[in-house]
């Protein structure tokens, strides 16, 4: 064992952090990205020359001027240098982003553009570095301190920043327990952890990541991507760093986290939360954050469920939709985080489980991981699906509509 290790890894976006909780089939839910609902991403902004010229820099290489403009008195130089870090930033080179946005805000400091595009830049790179496992904790909230004192009206930051100090802090002195694909982490005072318990979540964790990964024909650790990392905390301690109830069952945001109050009574509650986060943890590593809500829900759904209970489950689901109009998959494209109806979103959980299992039946199960692995490569799920079925996905919820 080792303690105190800090460092997590989180695979979400900076903004438009959304909830998406599970709430038929029982009083646990389930979360698969950052359980706090965010505005929309703020636009970032360029900026229009003006007749004041700011000092000359080095020559660089024009960008877009088609983008809407905004204060007219920064000068040429520093317009056109927003915007190539506007350039940077969306194609992910985040760190060319910051450095180019600092000149900006360093030669006009009272541009308030400049200082939101910099707390913009400096967010997601603070997500990346906590992605990537090989920063402290610290190292992003560092970088996420500066964007909120950027940009102090940005609440979604505030909110996030809060969380991660929130979670820096209950994690400090928690054991961490390494296997081959998996670092476990809880509080090392917990006896019936220490004992026995870390050893059959361990020995399920490598168990479960090997049937998923012969299920999905792909393995997200290794070939440098870092282990997956499961925290069980107390449900107190849950509920302060995900901002979620007792009542969730777990959360996935890159993470894989877990309340826990009694390890010995909710040992199955637990093995069936893991395998439904983890699927999860697969189908990010995957088909990446395109992957619809309906397959990524249905497909965890349908995977946390053993065989030999998986037929009840779906014949439950499909009860709960025999009276009731279908979402087309447009609407069940994104998260069901906005959805404040209960009954909507238990008809949304219940449909992506029967329509995945409706797949599989009669497309076959290496189809539906083939959806998925086409979002990884930025194909539509249509698109794969009518090129291996020869039959469009949307007349497919038609047939299965009719069967119901």
């Amino acid at each position: 064992m080792s303690g105190g290790v800090k460092g997590v890894a989180a695979l979400v976006a900076i903004v438009g952090l959304a909830l998406l909780a599970r709430t038929f089939g029982g009083a646990r839910a389930f979360w698969d990205r950052e359980p706090s609902a965010e505005p929309e991403a703020p636009v970032l902004q360029p900026v229009a020359p003006g007749d004041e010229q700011a000092p000359e820099v080095e020559e660089r290489t024009s960008v877009d001027t088609h983008a809407p403009q905004a204060p007219a008195d920064v000068g040429v130089v520093w317009s056109e240098l927003n915007e190539e870090a506007i350039a940077a930033l969306e194609a992910g080179n985040l760190e060319l982003a910051v450095q180019l946005f600092e000149e900006c805000l360093a030669a006009v400091p009272k541009e308030v553009v400049f200082a939101n595009n910099l707390a913009e830049a400096l967010a997601r790179l603070a997500r990346a570095q906590r992605d990537s496992g090989e920063f402290e904790l610290e190292v992003p909230i560092a970088t996420l301190q500066r964007a909120v004192d950027l940009a102090p009206q940005r609440e979604d930051l505030a909110r996030l920043l809060e969380r991660w100090k929130k979670e820096a802090q209950t994690e400090e002195e928690f054991w961490t327990d390494e296997t081959a694909h998996f670092l476990l982490s809880y509080d090392g005072e917990r006896q019936e952890l220490l004992k026995t318990g870390y050893l059959d979540v361990t020995r399920q964790l490598e168990e479960v990541y090997d049937e998923f990964g012969l299920a999905f024909n792909h393995y997200p650790v290794g070939h440098g991507d870092p282990k997956i990392r499961v925290v069980l905390y107390k449900r107190d301690e849950f509920s302060q760093v995900t901002g979620v109830g007792h009542w969730a069952g777990g959360v996935y945001d890159g993470v894989v986290r877990v309340p826990v109050g009694d390890y010995s009574s909710e040992r199955q509650v637990l093995e069936r939360v893991l395998r439904h986060e983890l699927v999860h943890a697969f189908v990010r590593s995957y088909g990446g954050r395109e992957v619809p809500g309906w397959l990524n829900e249905g497909l965890a759904q349908w995977l946390e469920a053993q065989p030999g209970t998986r037929a009840l489950e779906v014949q439950s689901a499909r009860g709960k939709l025999t009276q009731a109009t279908l979402f087309s998959l447009e609407e069940l494209q994104g998260s069901f985080a906005g959805w404040s109806d209960e009954s909507r979103i238990t008809r949304a959980y219940a449909q992506s489980l029967a329509f995945v299992d409706f797949l599989v039946t009669w497309y076959g199960e290496h189809v539906v991981f083939e959806l998925v692995r086409a979002c990884g490569e930025g194909e539509a799920p249509a698109k794969s699906f009518a090129a291996k079925t020869a039959r469009q996905l949307d007349a497919t919820l038609v047939d299965f509509r009719e069967e119901l």
